[in-house]
Protein backbone atom coordinates (compact mmCIF):
# COMPACT_ATOMS: atom_id res chain seq x y z
CA UNK A 1 0.00 0.00 0.00
CA UNK A 2 1.46 3.39 -1.13
CA UNK A 3 1.93 5.61 1.89
CA UNK A 4 -1.10 8.56 1.87
CA UNK A 5 0.27 11.76 1.60
CA UNK A 6 -0.34 14.87 3.63
CA UNK A 7 -2.36 17.58 1.61
CA UNK A 8 0.29 19.78 -0.18
CA UNK A 9 0.46 21.12 -3.27
CA UNK A 10 0.65 18.66 -6.05
CA UNK A 11 -0.61 16.14 -4.19
CA UNK A 12 -3.28 13.41 -5.84
CA UNK A 13 -4.27 10.88 -2.71
CA UNK A 14 -7.56 11.32 -3.46
CA UNK A 15 -7.99 7.62 -4.44
CA UNK A 16 -5.94 6.39 -1.87
CA UNK A 17 -8.58 5.59 1.14
CA UNK A 18 -9.81 2.55 -0.47
CA UNK A 19 -6.90 0.76 -0.12
CA UNK A 20 -7.41 0.22 3.73
CA UNK A 21 -11.02 -0.24 3.14
CA UNK A 22 -12.50 -3.46 4.80
CA UNK A 23 -14.10 -5.99 2.34
CA UNK A 24 -17.84 -7.01 2.09
CA UNK A 25 -20.90 -4.36 1.53
CA UNK A 26 -23.84 -5.30 2.71
CA UNK A 27 -26.90 -5.01 0.54
CA UNK A 28 -29.06 -1.56 1.37
CA UNK A 29 -31.29 -2.20 4.11
CA UNK A 30 -34.98 -2.55 3.29
CA UNK A 31 -36.55 0.20 5.68
CA UNK A 32 -37.71 3.64 4.41
CA UNK A 33 -36.25 6.79 5.19
CA UNK A 34 -38.41 9.99 5.90
CA UNK A 35 -37.97 12.16 3.00
CA UNK A 36 -36.73 15.75 2.79
CA UNK A 37 -38.58 18.80 1.01
CA UNK A 38 -34.68 20.26 0.55
CA UNK A 39 -31.34 18.68 0.76
CA UNK A 40 -30.46 16.95 3.30
CA UNK A 41 -27.19 18.86 5.38
CA UNK A 42 -24.98 16.85 7.12
CA UNK A 43 -21.98 18.53 9.07
CA UNK A 44 -18.61 16.24 9.03
CA UNK A 45 -15.46 17.61 10.33
CA UNK A 46 -12.25 15.76 9.66
CA UNK A 47 -9.03 15.31 11.89
CA UNK A 48 -6.47 13.51 12.32
CA UNK A 49 -8.64 10.83 14.76
CA UNK A 50 -11.44 10.60 11.64
CA UNK A 51 -14.53 11.83 11.25
CA UNK A 52 -18.77 11.28 12.00
CA UNK A 53 -21.60 12.15 9.75
CA UNK A 54 -24.91 12.57 11.78
CA UNK A 55 -28.11 11.38 11.05
CA UNK A 56 -30.34 8.14 10.26
CA UNK A 57 -29.19 5.15 8.75
CA UNK A 58 -30.89 5.04 5.96
CA UNK A 59 -30.88 8.30 4.90
CA UNK A 60 -33.72 9.33 2.15
CA UNK A 61 -32.99 8.96 -1.12
CA UNK A 62 -32.20 12.16 -3.26
CA UNK A 63 -29.67 14.64 -2.71
CA UNK A 64 -26.81 15.65 -0.18
CA UNK A 65 -25.14 18.73 1.31
CA UNK A 66 -22.16 17.56 3.59
CA UNK A 67 -20.38 20.81 5.28
CA UNK A 68 -16.93 19.48 5.51
CA UNK A 69 -14.07 21.33 7.34
CA UNK A 70 -11.06 20.79 9.17
CA UNK A 71 -8.94 22.15 12.24
CA UNK A 72 -5.62 20.54 11.13
CA UNK A 73 -3.16 23.26 9.79
CA UNK A 74 -2.00 20.80 7.13
CA UNK A 75 -6.00 19.97 5.42
CA UNK A 76 -8.07 17.05 5.12
CA UNK A 77 -9.07 14.68 2.09
CA UNK A 78 -13.00 13.31 2.75
CA UNK A 79 -14.32 11.11 0.02
CA UNK A 80 -17.63 9.58 -0.58
CA UNK A 81 -17.65 6.83 -2.87
CA UNK A 82 -19.88 3.43 -4.22
CA UNK A 83 -19.06 -0.10 -5.40
CA UNK A 84 -20.03 -0.92 -8.93
CA UNK A 85 -22.03 -4.46 -9.72
CA UNK A 86 -20.29 -7.54 -8.02
CA UNK A 87 -16.90 -5.89 -6.79
CA UNK A 88 -16.09 -6.15 -3.39
CA UNK A 89 -13.28 -4.17 -0.93
CA UNK A 90 -11.13 -6.71 -1.32
CA UNK A 91 -10.77 -6.79 -5.12
CA UNK A 92 -10.68 -2.75 -5.07
CA UNK A 93 -8.57 -2.72 -2.08
CA UNK A 94 -6.17 -5.10 -4.65
CA UNK A 95 -6.57 -3.26 -7.64
CA UNK A 96 -5.16 0.06 -5.47
CA UNK A 97 -2.25 -1.63 -4.80
CA UNK A 98 -1.67 -2.87 -8.19
CA UNK A 99 -1.97 0.54 -9.35
CA UNK A 100 0.90 1.76 -8.14
CA UNK A 101 3.32 -0.68 -9.26
CA UNK A 102 6.05 0.97 -11.32
CA UNK A 103 5.41 -1.47 -13.48
CA UNK A 104 3.07 -0.09 -16.20
CA UNK A 105 2.06 -3.50 -17.41
CA UNK A 106 0.31 -3.48 -14.06
CA UNK A 107 -0.69 -0.40 -13.26
CA UNK A 108 -2.50 0.78 -16.23
CA UNK A 109 -5.06 -2.12 -16.31
CA UNK A 110 -5.49 -2.05 -12.74
CA UNK A 111 -6.19 2.14 -12.69
CA UNK A 112 -9.07 0.87 -15.72
CA UNK A 113 -10.19 -1.58 -12.54
CA UNK A 114 -10.65 0.96 -10.32
CA UNK A 115 -12.52 3.47 -12.68
CA UNK A 116 -14.89 0.56 -14.05
CA UNK A 117 -15.79 -0.80 -9.79
CA UNK A 118 -16.02 2.48 -8.14
CA UNK A 119 -18.78 5.05 -8.28
CA UNK A 120 -16.93 8.38 -7.61
CA UNK A 121 -19.41 10.79 -6.02
CA UNK A 122 -17.51 13.50 -4.99
CA UNK A 123 -15.64 14.72 -1.42
CA UNK A 124 -13.65 17.10 -0.42
CA UNK A 125 -10.13 18.91 -0.27
CA UNK A 126 -10.08 20.94 3.17
CA UNK A 127 -8.09 23.37 4.98
CA UNK A 128 -9.27 25.50 8.48
CA UNK A 129 -9.27 28.66 6.48
CA UNK A 130 -11.82 27.45 3.46
CA UNK A 131 -14.37 24.45 4.42
CA UNK A 132 -16.06 23.20 1.89
CA UNK A 133 -19.90 22.23 1.18
CA UNK A 134 -20.76 19.77 -1.65
CA UNK A 135 -24.12 18.45 -2.75
CA UNK A 136 -24.85 14.86 -4.18
CA UNK A 137 -27.68 13.08 -5.51
CA UNK A 138 -27.52 9.57 -4.08
CA UNK A 139 -29.70 6.85 -5.19
CA UNK A 140 -30.74 4.15 -3.07
CA UNK A 141 -28.06 1.65 -2.32
CA UNK A 142 -24.65 1.27 0.14
CA UNK A 143 -22.10 3.81 0.27
CA UNK A 144 -18.92 5.04 1.76
CA UNK A 145 -17.33 7.94 3.07
CA UNK A 146 -13.80 8.18 4.03
CA UNK A 147 -11.01 10.25 4.94
CA UNK A 148 -7.25 9.27 3.85
CA UNK A 149 -6.19 7.24 6.61
CA UNK A 150 -8.83 3.88 7.28
CA UNK A 151 -8.80 1.57 9.67
CA UNK A 152 -11.73 -0.13 9.29
CA UNK A 153 -15.70 0.51 8.40
CA UNK A 154 -18.29 1.69 11.11
CA UNK A 155 -21.93 1.75 10.28
CA UNK A 156 -22.86 5.49 11.61
CA UNK A 157 -20.05 6.75 13.79
CA UNK A 158 -19.95 3.80 16.03
CA UNK A 159 -18.42 5.11 19.68
CA UNK A 160 -17.31 8.37 18.38
CA UNK A 161 -15.09 9.42 15.46
CA UNK A 162 -14.55 6.83 11.87
CA UNK A 163 -12.13 6.45 8.99
CA UNK A 164 -14.18 4.57 6.84
CA UNK A 165 -18.59 5.29 7.31
CA UNK A 166 -20.36 2.83 5.87
CA UNK A 167 -24.25 4.15 5.23
CA UNK A 168 -27.56 3.44 3.68
CA UNK A 169 -30.01 5.21 1.36
CA UNK A 170 -33.32 4.26 1.01
CA UNK A 171 -36.77 5.40 -0.68
CA UNK A 172 -37.56 7.17 -3.82
CA UNK A 173 -36.15 9.98 -4.91
CA UNK A 174 -38.22 13.20 -4.60
CA UNK A 175 -37.66 16.05 -6.48
CA UNK A 176 -35.85 18.65 -4.74
CA UNK A 177 -34.04 21.91 -6.23
CA UNK A 178 -30.36 21.62 -6.33
CA UNK A 179 -28.27 24.38 -4.71
CA UNK A 180 -27.97 27.35 -6.80
CA UNK A 181 -24.54 27.60 -8.72
CA UNK A 182 -22.85 30.54 -9.83
CA UNK A 183 -20.01 29.08 -12.18
CA UNK A 184 -20.44 25.72 -13.88
CA UNK A 185 -17.49 23.19 -14.75
CA UNK A 186 -17.59 20.99 -17.55
CA UNK A 187 -14.85 18.26 -18.03
CA UNK A 188 -14.65 17.01 -21.23
CA UNK A 189 -12.74 14.67 -23.59
CA UNK A 190 -11.42 16.63 -26.56
CA UNK A 191 -11.50 15.04 -30.18
CA UNK A 192 -8.11 14.29 -30.54
CA UNK A 193 -8.52 11.99 -27.04
CA UNK A 194 -7.44 14.71 -24.27
CA UNK A 195 -8.79 15.88 -21.93
CA UNK A 196 -9.90 19.56 -20.97
CA UNK A 197 -12.05 21.89 -18.75
CA UNK A 198 -14.59 24.10 -19.62
CA UNK A 199 -14.93 27.03 -17.07
CA UNK A 200 -15.03 30.84 -16.80
CA UNK A 201 -11.53 32.15 -16.24
CA UNK A 202 -13.26 34.79 -13.72
CA UNK A 203 -15.12 33.43 -10.18
CA UNK A 204 -16.93 35.36 -7.34
CA UNK A 205 -15.04 35.11 -3.96
CA UNK A 206 -17.92 33.50 -2.44
CA UNK A 207 -17.90 30.11 -5.20
CA UNK A 208 -20.83 28.21 -5.80
CA UNK A 209 -19.69 25.81 -8.48
CA UNK A 210 -21.98 23.17 -10.37
CA UNK A 211 -19.39 20.08 -12.04
CA UNK A 212 -20.43 18.23 -14.89
CA UNK A 213 -18.11 15.37 -15.47
CA UNK A 214 -18.62 14.53 -19.42
CA UNK A 215 -14.67 12.99 -19.86
CA UNK A 216 -14.16 9.35 -19.53
CA UNK A 217 -12.76 9.48 -16.27
CA UNK A 218 -13.32 10.54 -12.90
CA UNK A 219 -12.06 13.70 -12.27
CA UNK A 220 -11.59 16.71 -9.30
CA UNK A 221 -11.10 20.11 -9.07
CA UNK A 222 -8.71 20.98 -6.94
CA UNK A 223 -8.02 24.96 -6.46
CA UNK A 224 -4.52 25.97 -5.78
CA UNK A 225 -2.92 29.42 -5.57
CA UNK A 226 -0.24 30.80 -8.01
CA UNK A 227 1.23 34.04 -8.38
CA UNK A 228 -0.25 36.93 -9.85
CA UNK A 229 0.53 37.13 -13.89
CA UNK A 230 0.15 33.04 -13.64
CA UNK A 231 -1.27 31.76 -17.06
CA UNK A 232 -2.13 28.42 -18.73
CA UNK A 233 1.02 28.47 -20.23
CA UNK A 234 3.38 29.09 -17.65
CA UNK A 235 1.27 25.84 -15.69
CA UNK A 236 2.13 23.67 -19.21
CA UNK A 237 5.68 24.71 -19.28
CA UNK A 238 6.28 23.83 -15.49
CA UNK A 239 4.41 20.34 -15.68
CA UNK A 240 6.60 19.82 -19.14
CA UNK A 241 9.76 20.33 -17.49
CA UNK A 242 8.91 17.60 -14.39
CA UNK A 243 8.01 15.68 -17.00
CA UNK A 244 11.15 15.90 -18.72
CA UNK A 245 13.47 16.01 -15.27
CA UNK A 246 14.07 19.68 -16.07
CA UNK A 247 14.48 21.45 -12.56
CA UNK A 248 15.36 24.85 -14.24
CA UNK A 249 11.44 26.29 -14.45
CA UNK A 250 10.38 27.28 -11.30
CA UNK A 251 6.65 25.76 -9.98
CA UNK A 252 3.92 28.60 -10.12
CA UNK A 253 1.96 27.27 -7.17
CA UNK A 254 1.08 27.81 -3.79
CA UNK A 255 -1.31 26.63 -1.46
CA UNK A 256 -3.33 24.42 -2.14
CA UNK A 257 -6.87 25.94 -0.95
CA UNK A 258 -9.12 23.03 -0.70
CA UNK A 259 -11.82 21.55 -3.23
CA UNK A 260 -14.01 18.85 -4.87
CA UNK A 261 -12.97 15.01 -5.33
CA UNK A 262 -13.45 13.14 -7.80
CA UNK A 263 -16.60 12.53 -9.83
CA UNK A 264 -16.84 9.35 -12.01
CA UNK A 265 -18.15 10.28 -15.66
CA UNK A 266 -21.17 11.78 -16.38
CA UNK A 267 -21.66 12.34 -12.42
CA UNK A 268 -22.83 16.12 -11.50
CA UNK A 269 -22.07 17.84 -7.99
CA UNK A 270 -21.83 20.90 -6.61
CA UNK A 271 -19.81 22.43 -4.06
CA UNK A 272 -19.15 26.29 -2.59
CA UNK A 273 -15.87 27.82 -1.03
CA UNK A 274 -14.96 30.85 -0.05
CA UNK A 275 -12.02 32.24 -1.77
CA UNK A 276 -9.31 35.83 -0.94
CA UNK A 277 -9.47 37.72 -4.16
CA UNK A 278 -6.57 36.54 -6.32
CA UNK A 279 -5.07 34.27 -8.57
CA UNK A 280 -5.65 30.35 -8.78
CA UNK A 281 -5.25 27.27 -11.00
CA UNK A 282 -7.93 24.72 -11.09
CA UNK A 283 -6.78 20.98 -11.38
CA UNK A 284 -7.29 17.34 -11.67
CA UNK A 285 -4.61 14.85 -10.38
CA UNK A 286 -6.50 12.26 -10.53
CA UNK A 287 -4.63 9.60 -13.48
CA UNK A 288 -5.26 8.97 -17.06
CA UNK A 289 -6.49 5.49 -17.43
CA UNK A 290 -4.72 4.93 -20.77
CA UNK A 291 -1.53 6.48 -19.51
CA UNK A 292 -1.32 6.32 -15.92
CA UNK A 293 -0.29 9.59 -15.81
CA UNK A 294 -1.65 12.49 -13.89
CA UNK A 295 -4.42 14.38 -15.89
CA UNK A 296 -2.99 17.43 -14.97
CA UNK A 297 0.33 17.18 -16.38
CA UNK A 298 -1.52 16.03 -19.72
CA UNK A 299 -3.43 19.66 -19.39
CA UNK A 300 -6.46 18.96 -17.21
CA UNK A 301 -5.70 22.38 -15.40
CA UNK A 302 -7.05 26.09 -16.33
CA UNK A 303 -6.07 29.37 -14.24
CA UNK A 304 -9.09 31.32 -12.84
CA UNK A 305 -8.93 35.19 -11.17
CA UNK A 306 -11.02 35.59 -7.99
CA UNK A 307 -12.40 38.85 -7.21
Amino acid sequence: MPALRTLKVLTAALVAPLLAAQAGAPAARASTAAVPSRPQAVPVEVTGDGFCAPGPDPRPAGPITFGVSTPDAAGRWWAVMRLRGAATMDRVRQEFADSYSPDPAVAVPALRAIYRDVDFRGGASVTPDAPVSVTSAFEPGTYYMSDTALEGATDGCGTGRTHLQRFHVAGRPRSTPPPRTGTEIQARTTAGGGQRFDMPRSWPSRASVLVRNRAEQPHEVIIVGVAPGTGDADVARYFDAVQNGDTSVPSPFGATVGGMLAISPGRTAAFRIDLRPGRYCVLSFVRNPRTGVKSAFEGMFATVTVR
